[in-house]
């Protein structure tokens, strides 16, 4: 990477005060999108340029060399800075570029939280992009924030509201995502952080491990495939027969967790859904599942089966790394999460959902309303009529139609974004 690329309009120069700001964004300005960190590829890249390609002004701010792969050129520029001076930092350059509109992927990350409160602050228009509510078809376009700050409304009477908005619309088109693809932009884009790490020594990543702690994790999780199959075909095969119940993981580390749930981590509430399924029937087991993108930094097996024997578990609960989740939907008798995204997917299929955190689906009449002790004993049956009501009304109000690994559903995905974006 050059390091005329890098050093490109960074931020060594301090940012001039044109003014001061003039609160609420007005209809009649001219846009000006700032992009700050999106999923690693090329989407951000693109949707900068369409939107420049309809007359809006557009920015971007990189903060490590993943950031300068996926957007280089035009309209970036780089941060070097601390979180510490990162407020203060944006707020001068908000101000002396005309800033109407942020837009981020993921509200949780810290840079992005404070680029949340400054544009609640100034009354900016603030987007934030998230891996689809409904997959595979949709990818998640909310403004002013998702899931816990999501202002989707929770209850059916208002979701009714929104879906009325649907009726006329065209129908969505089917996509799909290539996991090959993902992973390459993924390790181009963890790669290209480390090899520039020395221009951007301020730079701290908000996932639960370094890159390269996860860069061995994925190496010995390729090595050992074929024994993760084999061991989770077997205890596919030991729950044969026997009704149970899904817990699927959800990414150690993960914000929704640590900021929209009672918990901690991923392992509390692990604990939690443990020690009360101690009080389900004893003909009934628990099958807890590994998130399909998890480096298994932690040892999830382990850390499963520690658990088990200390609770006195053993023989009630098993544990997968791989097993494809649409089969296993097919024959739960219920999920427990926290607020994963398999919590549509179960409703979908008929399954009932019982969540512990908040989730943009947890609404009375569509998932649960009941405790976790008492719905190991009788999972109430979903409403398939109020599931689609709230389908109608995320899609009208949270979802954009497109995918962010694949040619075609990029493409789409690009053009839904731009209309949703444009028309704010």
């Amino acid at each position: 990477m050059a390091s005329a690329a890098l050093d490109r309009a960074d931020d060594s120069a301090p940012v001039p005060v044109a003014g001061s700001h003039t609160g609420a964004v007005s209809v009649h300005a001219k846009r000006h999108f700032l992009f700050l960190q999106g999923l690693p590829g090329p989407f951000f890249r693109r949707l900068g340029a369409a939107l420049r390609a309809r007359g809006a002004r557009v920015s971007r701010v990189n903060f490590n060399g993943g950031d300068v792969v996926d957007w280089f050129g035009q309209g970036a520029r780089s941060y070097r800075g601390s979180l510490a001076q990162w407020p203060e930092w944006l707020d001068r350059f908000v101000a002396s570029h005309g800033v109407t509109d942020i837009v981020v992927f993921g509200d949780l990350r810290p840079i992005h939280r404070e680029a949340r409160i400054l544009a609640n602050r100034l009354g900016l228009q603030f987007f934030a992009f998230e891996e689809g509510y409904l997959r595979p078809n949709h990818v998640t376009l909310e403004r002013g924030g998702v899931n816990g700050h999501s202002s989707f409304p929770r209850s059916l009477r208002a979701a009714h509201m929104l879906a009325a908005s649907t009726l006329g619309r065209e129908e969505e088109i089917p996509v799909e995502n290539s996991f090959p693809r993902r992973a390459r932009q993924s390790a181009l884009y963890y790669a290209a952080t480390q090899c520039a790490a020395a221009f951007f020594p301020e730079y701290r990543t908000h996932r639960h491990a370094s890159p390269v702690r996860e860069g061995k994790a994925w190496l010995r999780r390729l090595w050992r495939r074929r024994r993760e199959r084999r061991d989770s075909l077997d205890a596919m095969l030991s729950l044969a027969g026997r009704p149970f119940f899904l817990f699927p993981l959800q990414l150690e580390g993960d914000a929704q967790i640590r900021f929209h749930s009672p918990f901690e981590s991923m392992r509390d509430a692990l604990e939690r859904v443990l020690t009360s399924f101690r009080t389900a029937p004893e003909g009934v087991s628990l099958l807890v599942k590994q998130h399909p993108l998890d480096p298994d930094v932690d040892n999830w097996r382990r850390i499963v089966s520690d658990a088990v024997a200390e609770l006195g578990l053993t023989g009630r609960v098993v544990f997968v790394e791989r097993y494809d989740l649409a089969p296993l939907l097919e024959v739960a008798r219920g999920i427990v999460t926290v607020n994963s995204s398999v919590g549509p997917l179960a409703l979908a299929a008929g399954v009932p959902v019982n969540t512990m955190g908040t989730a943009i689906y947890d609404m009375p009449g569509v998932t649960a309303d009941m405790p976790l002790d008492d719905f190991w004993h009788a999972p109430p049956p979903v409403d398939p009529d109020n599931f689609a009501l709230f389908c109608r009304a995320l899609r009208a109000k949270c979802l954009v139609n497109g995918g962010f690994h694949g040619g075609a559903a990029l493409d789409l995905l690009v053009r839904s974004s731009v209309a949703r974006l444009m028309g704010g």
